[in-house]
């Protein structure tokens, strides 16, 4: 907690440096503005938001384009002869509509549409699991393609420097992937993956902290 005390009271002091160096009061982004943040969550940690890299691009002072983007990989070595391996990619294109608001607050609506892909295995010298790192289906492989609605709102509490909330509703389509085992007991076998939509809503565990280039 104290570490990130003093992170954030060094963005404070730089963001007022940059504001008093440059003598101007337009803090909001503007037209070919682009801004990326961290999330900052009640616990104290500071981290990507959600284990996503997201980026805005304002195409007008109204309007932004957004994407977020998320990568993870996982190889764990059990023993000697055997290994389990997870990898996914996540990606969520989306557009806001930001309103008026006051000179430093800027709400907005918006859309995205989250992508995922996740592959799992596992491996030993006598049995290959693929779709999953168990051959009983623990930390199955996915893909899931969803659509969220989004509102939130940006305060600008120094030039280039923000910090804000969102939250929102949305669907998902998911699809578990097949389990194929090969090897131990059983010479071949394949388990079909199953099919589920949820809707869900959802607001994100923190205050997300900005900086627009």
């Amino acid at each position: 907690m104290k570490n990130t005390l003093i992170v954030l009271a060094v963005l404070l002091v730089s963001a007022l440096t940059v504001q008093a160096q440059n003598g101007s009061t337009t803090y909001k982004p503007t037209a070919g503005n682009i801004t990326t943040e961290v999330l900052f969550n009640y616990l104290g940690n500071i981290s990507l938001n959600d284990g996503f890299i997201r980026g805005r691009y304002f195409t007008s002072d109204a309007t932004a384009l957004r994407l977020s983007v998320g990568i993870h990989y996982n190889h764990d070595k059990l023993d000697d002869d055997a290994f389990s391996r997870t990898a996914g990619i996540s990606l969520a294109p989306g557009i806001e509509k930001h309103f008026a608001g006051t000179e430093r607050l800027s709400p907005y609506i918006g859309a995205e549409l989250p992508i995922s892909l996740r592959g799992a295995r596992y491996e030993n010298d006598g049995t290959e699991v693929k779709g999953a790192i168990t051959p009983n289906g623990l930390s199955r492989g996915s893909l899931s393609v969803g659509l969220n609605a989004v509102a939130g709102t940006d305060f600008y509490f120094a030039r280039n420097f923000y910090v804000g909330v969102e939250a929102g509703v949305g669907i998902r389509y998911r699809k578990d992937a097949d389990i194929e085992i090969r090897g131990g007991n059983i010479s071949e076998s394949t388990t079909e993956g199953f099919h589920s939509v949820n809707f869900f809503q959802f607001v994100n565990g923190g205050l997300r902290i900005g900086f627009v280039f």
